[in-house]
């Protein structure tokens, strides 16, 4: 174990130069060796933020406006399950239900506090209690402070993914000294992050100041401004006359001007959302696992793909996010292949195919994948009723334990580990089971295959149980829905994001 923490802290202090973080190489005028930076840089966004508390929020909106004033204990770069160093330097697995951490001495919140022990400890007790953190922190049962910069953290039960929790935006440490002198709505924007914030004006924009006592040294921007633009066309044009440096998600019907554009650089990273089509296992004739194969069968996703999101995502055919290091290339696949599906409905009793009805909610993408799906089935003289509804219809009609057939869905826990992203909606009691399965063989496929701290040994049984669920036809993975983030070609410093949650606090740009 500690070959391995030395080996992240390696990675941590290689990807911190690359990443142009400045960790003390910029002073708080903005120059390092002589170059001087541009002092704002403003970020168009196309959605608003909701909520000032990052342990009760989903929003990525508000998780990545966090990332600029808030630390996490430990980073996870880009989502790839590369645990780097944050506000603990080093942590050693003690058991395996006990995790110390030794925490970075000298860091100082916005406030003038110091951080210690006891705010890893206040936080984590808090965010048990709020409905965003608590998924990530429901393992723990203690947090023990040793000393000021010592922590042991005692689980309820062995989580082996525990790390990638713990770099979730919801887990970031707050100030408890805040918390005891200031109101709640003051103390959620006090933090330990390389930017204080400024300005917070929902519907408008916010605006962050550096932090110059920032333990990783100050950035090299002074000012950054998220200007909320809801049209996507007016976030281009904003870009294009210099109102803005960065634009999240231009018209994907335009990302052609900006790759054309010598003063822009078109940005397309594999997003977090793995988009798919769940059965209701509970439900006739959805409980017959050849009608699910066949209709697997029947779903072309390069039509999809090209008709949905005009090419701009990438296919997947497994349950497992094709950029976990834990996904499994060669797990069962579904080619598109009508007469095999027409094969396989016969042999299941249904030649003459049936009719279904397929949920989605009313947003653009998620009907369209339903439409698309609709005319694909009816090849097969599978006749299917579509039911769209508003976001938190859906969401409450397609708990555990409901009688709706099939859904248009996406899914984006492997950022939080195998085991989360596998167990969360496939074990029998998960949280969103919401193909109802309640298969003996796949929950001690899952225990075991996560139960383990040894790498090689999780990924092996990883494949295993990958490799069953898609044999179980219980979901048709469909596609990686891309994030597209078009700059001016003289930003640096742009990271890929942790899922969807961009990370704005290294980009700079050299004044010419």
């Amino acid at each position: 174990m500690k070959k391995l923490i030395s080996l992240l802290l390696c990675v941590f202090l290689i990807a911190s130069c690359l990443s142009g973080c400045g960790g003390g190489q910029t002073d708080p005028n903005g120059e390092t060796d002589g170059a001087q930076y541009q002092e704002t840089i403003t970020i168009g966004i196309n959605a608003d933020a909701v909520n000032r508390d990052v342990q009760n929020t989903s929003s990525i909106v508000d998780k990545a406006n966090a990332t600029l004033y808030l630390d996490t204990l430990v980073n996870n770069i880009g989502g790839e399950g590369v645990i780097t160093a944050g506000l603990a330097v080093e942590w050693s697995e003690l058991s395996a239900t006990e995790w110390q951490f030794e925490l970075r001495e000298g860091v100082k919140f916005h406030d003038g506090s110091d951080f210690t022990a006891e705010d890893v400890k206040f936080t984590f007790e808090r965010g048990l209690e709020q409905s965003q953190s608590k998924p990530k922190l429901n393992s723990i049962s203690e947090v023990e402070v040793v000393n000021d910069d010592t922590i042991i953290i005692h689980l309820t039960h062995a989580d082996p993914d525990i790390l990638y929790k713990l770099s979730d935006r919801c887990t970031s440490i707050y100030s408890k000294t805040a918390f005891e002198n200031m109101t709640e709505e003051e103390a959620f924007f006090v933090g330990t992050g390389p930017f204080e914030i400024k300005e917070w004006t929902q519907g408008s924009q916010f605006s962050f100041e550096r932090f110059d006592e920032h333990w990783g040294g100050p950035a090299n921007t002074k000012n950054i401004v998220i200007k909320y633009i809801p049209e996507a066309a007016a976030r281009l044009v904003a870009l294009q006359t210099g109102e803005i440096d960065v634009c999240l998600e231009p018209p994907a019907t335009d990302l052609h001007y900006v790759s054309d554009d010598p003063n822009l650089v078109l940005q397309q990273i594999n997003g977090t959302n793995l988009r798919y089509v769940w059965f209701n296992v509970n439900v006739a004739p959805f409980n017959n696992q050849l009608v699910r194969q066949a209709i697997s069968y029947a779903i072309n996703r390069q039509d999809i793909i090209a008709m949905v999101y005009n090419g701009n995502a990438t296919e997947s055919a497994n349950v497992m996010h094709i950029d976990s290091e834990f996904a499994n290339a060669n797990a069962k696949k579904y080619d598109y292949d009508i007469e095999k599906a027409k094969e396989l409905l016969a042999q299941a009793g249904y030649p003459n195919g049936f009719d279904t009805t397929i949920y989605c909610t009313t947003g653009n993408t998620q009907k369209a994948v339903a439409t698309v799906v609709q005319s694909q089935l009816s090849e097969i003289d599978v006749n299917v009723r579509i039911e769209a509804q508003e976001s938190a219809t859906f969401s409450s009609g397609v708990k555990p334990g409901g009688s709706y057939d099939m859904a248009v869905d996406g899914w984006g826990g492997y950022v939080q580990g195998p085991d989360y992203a596998l167990r969360t909606v496939f074990y029998s009691t998960g949280p969103t089971n919401r193909c109802n399965v309640s298969d003996p063989v796949l929950d001690a496929l899952i225990d075991e295959g996560f139960a383990s701290s040894d790498f090689e040994t999780r990924r092996a049984l990883s494949y295993e149980l990958q490799d069953y669920i898609m044999e179980q036809a219980l979901w048709v993975p469909i596609a990686i829905e891309r994030i597209n983030v078009a700059t001016k070609s003289t930003i640096e410093g742009f990271t890929r994001p942790h899922g969807t949650i961009h990370n704005y606090r290294n980009l700079y740009i050299v004044n010419q």
